[in-house]
């Protein structure tokens, strides 16, 4: 009875041990667990206050984003930029800089200054002759001037007793009944979304000069010819789904008056842009969701290359017959960026990943002058051992650090991503990343920041703005 009691409680320990021993391991994945979450609002909070307070380092920021409040301190300790002149001194040229030289097409107007008369003599008594002239230059702003058009319509009638009467045909015009001209609507337009100037700046500037513009009226002319120049936009649009090589990014943007939805709620703007062209289309197309729907939508159809981020709107589109998806690498970058700056651990491993995707990119700043088949080869030749070995890299790393953690989602991204983000080296004409597009709908952002929302949906598609650039390529690549 003792035995079997001693043996009961030998068995009793066995099990409460191998319980105890169970619970402090399932709190010390507890402590794990904390430990990573912990790291990982750390990385979060630094990369907010570096967002907040420090400085952008990426290496592809564009000049565009520059502080304002700074810009004239940065700009004024730059030196101007010079043109290069060579100088013969006894058998070697002497570089030095020269000023620009100014256009020749500007008008030209001739100050001439003369000396005064009383020193027109020599110390002998002799009158002084004009043996030449030393030329300098300046350049003179004239202020934005307004003018009154009249036009003035003949009327015609026959003799007495001839009730006929005729009339011109008043000038065409893209708003009728409109005192807007051409000229003075194509300047409010590339103000507001061009150079981002609201239109209430613009009723100021309109007021210095004498003119009453309600921005009102400036608003409603926009909206009217948004909708005049939809078959333009139609005409594009073709052209577009025509091209070889399409890009597509959105932003958001917000509407104030939407039927069925809060005010604050965001919307979104699309952009699809042609960056191989030789004459770049750039379409911009308003909607209020940013689901894969309206993706399918835009792309309804299309064959050939299609590059966008990894937003999972695009998702399935591949599946499409003719339309083949590659990724932006700006994206794969800018993760190990982050991972690198505001992670507490991996920082060496992202600071790897950032030296794979520098090698990538010097392969493309000596592939840019190639033509598209001489591109293609010489990608193959460099490029494709670098991405086999960058996988081979993220793979072997990636369940060495937390899922959850900055080096962690890096290194989901690329090896998720992996074949889009090598798309690229399909052909010699595809882009390594989506620069043209986000560089496209970046002006769009720039200016929301300053007229922060459209009113109603009229406006909001009536900010979609269209531009078909003519950009040159260089001579030597093939179309």
């Amino acid at each position: 009875m003792e035995m079997g009691a001693l043996f009961s409680e030998v068995e009793l320990l066995r099990v409460e041990n191998q319980s105890l021993k169970t619970a402090i391991g399932n709190e010390q994945l507890k402590v794990i667990h904390y430990d990573e979450e912990v790291s990982r609002l750390n990385e979060i909070i630094r990369k907010l206050k570096r967002e907040a307070f420090g400085p952008r380092k990426e290496r592809w920021e564009s000049e565009e984003q520059i502080l304002l409040f700074n810009e004239t301190e940065d700009e004024s300790e730059k030196q101007e930029p010079k043109e290069e002149e060579f100088t013969e001194v006894k058998g070697f040229k002497r570089r030095r800089g020269k000023r620009k030289r100014l256009p020749p097409n500007l008008v030209r107007e001739v100050v001439v200054i003369d000396v005064p008369e009383e020193q027109k003599v020599s110390k002998s008594g002799n009158p002084l002759r004009v043996i030449g002239k030393e030329v300098s230059e300046r350049l003179k702003y004239k202020p934005a001037e307004m003018k009154i058009v009249e036009y003035h319509r003949l009327k015609y009638a026959g003799p007495e007793g001839d009730d006929t009467v005729i009339i011109a045909e008043p000038e065409p015009s893209i708003i009728p009944k409109s005192i807007v001209t051409p000229s003075l609507l194509s300047h409010i337009v590339t103000s507001k979304y061009a150079d981002g100037l609201p239109l209430y700046r613009q009723e100021e500037q309109f007021e210095r000069l004498g003119i009453d513009i309600p921005r009102c009226t400036m608003a409603r002319w926009i909206v009217q010819a948004s909708e005049a120049c939809q078959p333009v936009w139609n005409v594009l649009e073709e052209k577009l789904m025509a091209s070889r090589y399409v890009s597509c990014d959105e932003t958001h943007t917000q509407v104030l008056k939407e039927d069925g939805r809060r005010a604050e709620s965001k919307s979104w703007m699309w952009v699809r842009a042609t960056p191989s062209d030789e004459q770049k289309i750039v379409l911009f197309d308003y909607d209020p969701s940013r689901s894969g729907d309206v993706a399918r939508r835009l792309f309804l159809g299309y064959e050939g290359y299609l590059q966008a981020d990894g937003y999972g709107g695009y998702n399935g589109l591949e599946k499409q017959n003719g339309l083949i998806r590659i990724g932006c690498n700006m994206h794969g970058r800018r993760k190990f960026f982050d991972a690198a700056e505001g992670s507490s651990k991996g920082q060496s491993l992202a600071k790897d990943g950032l030296q794979f995707y520098k090698e990538l990119y010097e392969i493309e700043e000596v592939a840019r002058e190639y033509t598209y088949s001489e591109r293609f080869i010489y990608r193959v030749k460099h490029a494709v051992p670098i991405w086999a070995k960058m996988k081979a890299w993220a793979e072997s790393n990636r369940n060495a650090v937390p899922p959850k953690s900055k080096i962690g989602q890096a290194y989901h991204y690329f090896i998720e991503q992996f074949e889009l983000l090598k798309g690229y080296l399909q052909h010699g004409m595809l882009e390594m990343d989506n620069w043209f597009a986000e560089r496209s709908i970046r002006k769009f952002a720039i200016g929301r920041n300053n007229w922060l929302f459209s009113d109603s949906v009229g406006g909001a598609k009536a900010s979609s703005p269209v531009s078909y650039t003519h950009l040159t390529l260089p001579t030597n690549r093939e179309v």
